[in-house]
């Protein structure tokens, strides 16, 4: 390719754009990666801006003595500025910084138009057949709900929201997320309503089995102590390029987990409930078959379907339907992505469709998508006052420990 850019297109410059990523070594900077690799293996690239990991490079890699790699971190929080000059064929990096978007900058009069058809075409598509519209004030936080992968207590709040709500709409024993499947937190701002739109940037991820619009639906399997115990080991082994995203987050589910203990052997108890009704230890050495249903985004589910594939029969699970008859579900896992990128990204495969959560509205049956459940879960939550928005609870229950960590 830089040979016919070069040679046939007559080009001056040749710019990579990358999906690439970059890797953090063990001193914190970022020296190699996909993306520097590609550099020094195509010495005819002048330019690779990358993307997929997420790296916000406040300064340039400089590759072969020549090339710069650049990155801008994630969701449009920056924008990069790489200014180069071209010298008789040689190019030079002569600044490259980032600029932070925030409310500081003006908009632009003709995009926000473009951008306010877009929000009615959405709301036509995705959020109204479920009784939403993309602007649509839901509730109030009293205090940002952050989604920090590294710091899983002060996430603790979201997630205990999320999963929450998963088990209100199917009724479920168990709801079930990972800490990279919520992709942002909640920011209370200046008046502290979160819309449809802000709870929509939560969970975007996937779409349905039926319904292919945006947004995970809600599946559900039975599994028994044993397999819950082998989910839980698979999510708690971190990623140190992105340390956080599998960890579990759980409702109706409460377990120990001892860090010290040999991989996939780390979880010591798990416990059933909640703090309204109580909980009480389950069996997860596979004397006792009972079974515990558990629903958790389709995206998550192939996951967890794939985790026999995953980790090579070292962890065995059978998703079930009630009677224990195994889910007619299929994973094409190949190789765990953990370690390449800051996505969960599940394998492709089959979905049993007796696994899909559904409800029934005017006759006609839904599928639950996971932000559906959500904002379901916000608007049944109790307000101050009568015609006043429902108040996110942040007490001390809201913020209930589920991932006791021991040793």
């Amino acid at each position: 390719m830089v040979k016919l850019l070069r040679e046939q297109e007559q080009v001056e410059v040749v710019i990579c754009l990358s999906h690439g990523g970059l890797d953090k070594g063990q001193d914190g900077r970022f020296t190699d990666g996909e993306d520097v690799r590609l550099a020094k293996a195509v010495p005819g690239i002048d330019v690779v801006i990358g993307g997929h990991t997420h790296t916000a490079l406040e300064e340039a890699i400089i590759v072969n003595g020549h090339t710069p790699v650049v990155q801008t971190g994630k969701y449009g929080e920056s924008l990069g500025e790489l200014v180069l000059s071209l010298d008789g064929g040689k190019l030079k990096v002569e600044s490259y910084k980032l600029l932070p978007i925030d409310d500081t900058i003006v908009g632009d009069r003709a995009i926000a138009d473009e951008i306010t058809k877009i929000q009615k075409a959405v709301t036509e598509v995705v959020f109204a057949s479920r009784g939403y519209r993309i602007d649509q004030p839901l509730a109030v936080a009293p205090r940002d709900l952050p989604n920090t992968f590294t710091d899983i207590a002060a996430s603790t709040l979201l997630a205990n929201l999320v999963t929450d709500s998963f088990r209100k709409a199917t009724t479920a024993d168990i709801g079930l997320t990972a800490n990279g499947l919520m992709r942002t937190g909640l920011t209370r701002g200046k008046s502290g309503v979160q819309t449809v739109y802000d709870v929509f940037a939560v969970a975007p991820l996937g779409a349905g089995v039926v319904d292919t619009t945006a947004g995970s639906t809600l599946v559900t399997a039975y599994f028994t102590g044993r397999e819950l115990k082998g989910l839980l080991e698979f999510c708690l082994v971190d990623s140190p390029a992105h340390p956080g995203e599998y960890f579990p987050r759980a409702s109706g589910l409460r377990f120990r987990y001892d860090k010290s203990r040999p991989m996939f052997d780390v979880v010591t108890a798990i416990e059933i409930g909640d703090l309204d009704r109580g909980y009480r230890a389950i069996d997860i050495t596979g004397k006792d078959q009972r079974l515990f249903s558990l629903s958790c985004p389709l995206y998550l589910g192939m996951i967890i379907l794939a985790i026999p594939k995953y980790t090579k029969g070292k962890l065995t699970l059978v998703p079930k339907n009630k009677d224990g008859e195994p889910l007619k579900s299929k994973s094409e896992a190949l190789d765990t992505p953990r370690g390449s990128t800051p996505d969960l990204l599940p394998p492709m495969g089959t979905v049993d469709k007796g696994s899909v959560a559904t409800v029934s509205e005017k006759g006609a049956i839904r599928e639950i998508k996971e932000w559906q459940a959500i904002m379901d879960y916000l608007r049944s939550l109790p307000a101050k006052n009568a015609g006043e928005l429902p108040i996110i609870p942040v007490n001390e229950r809201a913020t209930e420990v589920r991932a006791i960590k021991v040793g």
